[in-house]
């Protein structure tokens, strides 16, 4: 007998996970503008994606690796920066996927290396990694208690969550900012972009995002001297996101990726400014309450049957955790003064977890850079990692996703070749409970295998402690309520040892 499927549970499925490398191998040789090579401080290897593109069940991405040499040059020795970038094209093929997905590709550094052959030539070799991602609503299905008419059946009731969206919106933020009362800009040493979301809500199939922008940028106001200025600017946005079943019920895993960005600075009319435009993709996923009667065991009275039980993943809950720390580091300079600091900044972090007994500890990766001046006013530069961990207090599930910010990093002076670093964290994570649950699926009933009860009309049956009505009804092919009612009992299931009248 096939059985009507009626119950819908839906969650998301990871339809594909792939990584890619792309190599950069580049022979770099300086602009005529800028001064001769004495000593290389960095080098970076930034990758931006600017699109994204399925066709044909082919993804095309598209982007730049932007190489930046930061150096002292041969004649000032002051702080100088050379940039290029190499453009890159990548395809891949990808499985089909349903309506309801979203895709996501992070583009990181895998390493960066680079040595001069001459004071204006450079050999830069490196490689960056695009992880692809395809997060999709699936389905599973299961007959409802209604189905079972002429049944015997045991249902359970369980709160759960559905997953009702699943989703992604690519945008771009775009501002002007003014820094007329800033030196000129003559050319840029460092940019940092970095997105956060702050709050999100759901009403009528649409989420409504809140969140910022963060920009630094370093630079060099005089060539000549080697002047250095900073800007930071917030640049709070709103971003309202198509999502069809979200609602007001809904608790949403909202998170935003940074694809690319490009800075420059503009002067019109002698009003000094710098344009933004980073490009932003934002994924959710949506999750609702619903309660139902599960079907678990289910026989026939008067013939023989087989039950088809489905294992089934139940999420119970889901949350965000949100929390706060600050760690400190003393970082060396060695043999050289710190006379003067140029900028102490975070580039990059990263943050993992492990679960033991339900507490959580996060532990995670930050990159702390910093650029000084010793006593003889020449540019250093010196690069540590802060590891740290932080756990939580109460019992939580499995972890769906998690990231860290950094918010800032101050210094203070200890003496002249130690610094004190205080870093200031956030640490966002979406965590679900799940269960592990057997539903009945499907029953075959054999018609042609009649149930002899024999000729007596009762039974006798002597039951042990502990053992439960039902599987005793299910053993004899009767009512479970024949047997509650005949023997005046209760519960489900029997506290002690007793003989039982069992009508058949």
């Amino acid at each position: 007998m096939e059985l009507e499927n009626s119950i819908k549970i839906c969650s998301k499925d990871l339809l594909m996970s792939q990584a890619i490398e792309e190599p950069v191998d580049v022979d770099m040789t300086l602009p005529d503008y800028c001064p001769d090579i004495e000593k290389i401080l960095k080098c970076t290897l930034t990758p931006q994606i600017f699109s994204r593109n399925i066709s044909g069940g082919v993804l095309e991405i598209e982007g730049t690796a932007v190489i930046k040499v930061m150096y002292v040059d041969s004649v000032r020795k002051t702080l100088r920066t050379s940039q290029q970038l190499v453009p890159f094209n990548r395809t891949m093929n990808i499985k089909e996927f349903p309506e309801s997905h979203y895709l996501e590709t992070v583009a990181s550094t895998e390493y960066i290396n680079c040595r001069a052959l001459s004071p204006r030539r450079l050999v830069i070799k490196g490689a960056f990694s695009i992880k692809v991602e395809i997060v999709a609503k699936s389905t599973a299905m299961l007959p409802s208690s209604d189905s079972f008419s002429d049944f015997q059946k045991r249902c359970c009731n369980k709160k759960y969550m559905d997953v009702t969206a699943v989703t992604e919106e690519t945008f771009n933020i775009n501002e002007t900012i003014s820094i007329q009362n800033k030196p000129d800009i003559e050319s840029s040493v460092k940019t940092i972009v970095k997105v956060n979301v702050t709050d999100h809500k759901s009403v009528d199939d649409k989420i409504i995002l809140k969140g910022e922008v963060n920009l630094r940028v370093l630079y060099l106001s005089d060539l000549d001297s080697g002047d250095t200025n900073c800007i930071d600017y917030m640049i709070p946005f709103s971003q309202i996101i198509s999502c069809v079943g979200a609602d007001r019920d809904t608790i949403n895993n909202v998170s935003c990726r940074l694809l690319s960005y490009d800075v420059r600075s503009t002067k019109e009319s002698d009003e000094k400014s710098i344009f933004i435009e980073a490009r932003v993709n934002a994924t959710a996923i949506c999750y609702r309450e619903r309660e139902q009667n599960f079907l678990i065991d289910a026989y026939s009275k008067d013939y023989a049957c087989d039950l088809n039980i489905k294992p089934i993943s139940v999420i119970t809950s889901v949350r965000e955790i949100k929390r706060n720390f600050i760690r400190k580091m003393d970082i060396s300079s060695n043999d050289r003064d710190f006379a003067k600091i140029i900028d102490v900044y975070n580039e990059t972090s990263s943050v993992t977890s492990k679960e033991d007994n339900g507490l959580i500890t996060f532990s995670g990766k930050a990159g702390l850079c910093i650029l000084a001046c010793d006593s003889e006013g020449i540019p250093f530069y010196i690069e540590r990692t802060m590891d740290f961990a932080d756990k939580t207090d109460e019992a939580f599930g499995m972890i769906e996703s998690s990231c860290v910010t950094v918010n800032s990093v101050s210094y203070r002076i200890k003496d002249d070749h130690t610094l004190e670093l205080r870093v200031e964290f956030t640490l966002v994570a979406f965590v679900t409970d799940t269960q592990q649950n057997s539903f009945v699926d499907n029953i075959v009933i054999y018609e042609d295998k009649k149930i002899d009860k024999g000729n007596s009309a009762l039974t006798l049956y002597f039951a042990d402690k502990g053992e439960y009505l039902w599987d005793i009804a299910k053993r004899y092919n009767t009512d479970e309520n024949f047997i509650k009612e005949d023997n005046d009992i209760e519960d489900d299931f029997l506290p002690h040892k007793d003989m039982l009248i069992i009508r058949r």
